[in-house]
């Protein structure tokens, strides 16, 4: 094996992350690395040294591997901010209307509510809201701070906002549900496209907060 691809192949197994994010990086640094041996064997270097210099002069993956694990999370923390930028809205006003054409107003569901029911379900509503918001937020800063602070600095500045979405998210689930099933639990299935709407936001809520840290390695996690 070469020593290009020796080192990308070590590169790789440094790297955690989707494999097509992965696969877009090692191609850059191996494009890179073979423009880089060009320009040596054109200036009389042989080929096997033209690599070997080249593979020094892009640096050793102990220190290239931590910026291309931040750029990794960094896309994946972004790509999570869009699904909470589109799902939590869309799952929202999807079980809206889906309350209101099944059941239609809540008085027919029987004697109104207390009044901390009602606290409950304002604050849950006030923390969904936030939660889009702070992606907007996140989004905004990742694109931001990409141009202006190194690759890491940015990952993790990121990810405290994925953080935050997603804390949002979940305080706003566990208000709904929490408060919704101590009143009636059979509120939270008045109807099947709400029960379905409501597992769904559950299922999205846990699949993204798993996929924020599966691009993470220990002792190469970007902290948040």
């Amino acid at each position: 094996m070469s020593a290009i691809e020796t080192y990308i192949a070590e590169l790789d197994r440094r790297l955690s992350g989707s494999a097509g994010a992965k696969a877009d990086l090692l191609t850059e640094a191996r494009d890179g690395l073979h423009d880089a041996a060009d320009a040596y064997r054109e200036g009389g270097v042989d080929e096997a040294e033209a690599e070997r210099r080249a593979v020094a002069d892009f640096g050793p993956v102990d220190v290239i591997a931590p910026a291309y694990q931040a750029e990794l999370g960094l896309r994946r923390d972004i790509r999570v901010l869009w699904e909470l930028i589109v799902g939590v809205p869309l799952l929202i006003l999807s079980w809206d209307l889906a309350r209101t054409l099944s059941l239609g107003d809540w008085s027919r569901f029987g004697d109104p509510p207390p009044s901390w029911y009602h606290h409950a379900i304002g604050a849950a509503d006030t923390v969904a809201a936030l939660s889009p918001v702070v992606a907007v937020a996140g989004v905004i800063a990742a694109r931001l701070l990409s141009r202006r602070t190194d690759g890491p600095r940015a990952a993790r500045s990121v990810s405290l906002s994925v953080a935050v979405a997603l804390g949002l998210n979940l305080i706003a689930v566990a208000l709904y549900g929490g408060a919704t099933g101590l009143l009636e639990p059979a509120r939270l299935i008045i109807s099947v496209p709400c029960a379905v709407l409501s597992a769904t936001w559950i299922l999205f809520s846990m699949r993204l907060t798993v996929a924020a840290r599966r691009h993470r390695r220990p002792g190469m996690a970007i902290a948040a």
